[in-house]
């Protein structure tokens, strides 16, 4: 037997011994150093040794149609699956379609871009950009590109349709491949003014401790419409927008030295109160009631 036989390891469980039938190829050896429990039947042989001669035939037969297909031009990159002076015939049976899928499989691949080849065409691209010329693109390239930009802006968080169409058209993307291709994203959910506008509302509440006049300013910078972000801040109602001034203003006058002089305090406050978009009559009232309960009964 040729030493290239697969020696077989049998796992072990009620199936090992000289009744084994649960078997894996992990060695490579002789057969004669195999156990004669272990050791493969006649039937698994012959097996054996017709599948490698059914290998042999497929390997003749591909290299055979491959010498006898005609050259390609240089620089061809299209694959040449037969030459005939008529249509080829459909494959009539298993055997003909068989051979035909793998007559396609040898045919070669397209030739790659050389490394010199992409590094010419990278450069050829930074100079067109660093001279401000447009990207030669074709239409179905540019809404290929478009896609690509959103989906990256999109996967970084959450944005309004016209923050997108300004990304892409700093990028010089054609302004109607622009539109079109934010509308499509918005049929399928993935642009959704009024989704981040609720959202917007609640983060930057929440962490900034903006009240709602700075909130509806950010949005319109933003571009959401002012119905759309009335109703995204109908969630934060003047009770709540109070107790968050407080809560600012409380942090802020945590150290002693605040209590030293009152209206140089309160000027500071209300300034803060005023910076994150609270109205003048609360800030002046919150700030004046959270430094009395700090610090009334110490001057």
């Amino acid at each position: 037997m040729a030493s290239g036989f697969q020696r077989r390891s049998v796992r072990p469980g009620k199936n090992s011994g000289s009744d084994a039938t649960s078997v894996s190829k992990e060695f490579q050896g002789d057969l004669e150093d195999m156990p004669d429990w272990a050791r493969p039947s006649p039937e698994e042989l012959e097996a054996q040794a017709a599948e490698e001669s059914a290998k042999r035939d497929r390997a003749a037969r591909r290299a055979s149609q491959h010498a006898a297909a005609p050259a390609m031009p240089a620089g061809s990159t299209s694959r040449t699956i037969a030459s005939f002076s008529e249509q080829p015939a459909k494959p009539g049976s298993i055997e003909e379609l068989r051979a035909a899928m793998e007559q396609i499989v040898a045919a070669p691949a397209p030739a790659k871009p050389s490394k010199q080849e992409r590094r010419e065409a990278r450069e050829a691209r930074k100079a067109a950009c660093q001279a401000g010329e447009p990207e030669e693109l074709s239409y179905d390239q540019w809404r290929e590109k478009a896609r690509g930009i959103l989906l990256r802006q999109l996967t970084a968080s959450d944005k309004t349709a016209k923050q997108l169409k300004d990304k892409l058209l700093e990028n010089e993307c054609p302004e109607d491949i622009a539109d079109e291709v934010i509308d499509r994203y918005a049929e399928i959910n993935l642009v959704d003014d009024e989704r981040f506008a609720k959202s917007w509302v609640v983060a930057r509440a929440r962490s900034r401790g903006l009240a709602r006049g700075a909130i509806k300013r950010e949005l319109r910078t933003k571009g959401v419409d002012d119905e759309l972000a009335a109703e995204a801040l109908e969630q934060i109602d003047d009770e709540a927008e109070e107790q968050r001034a407080r809560e600012l203003v409380r942090a802020k006058l945590r150290p002693e030295s605040m209590g030293a002089d009152r209206d140089k305090a309160l000027r500071r406050l209300v300034g803060m109160l005023g910076r994150k978009g609270y109205n003048g009559g609360m800030a002046f009232k919150v700030a004046r009631e959270e430094w009395e309960e700090r610090f009334g009964n110490r001057y």
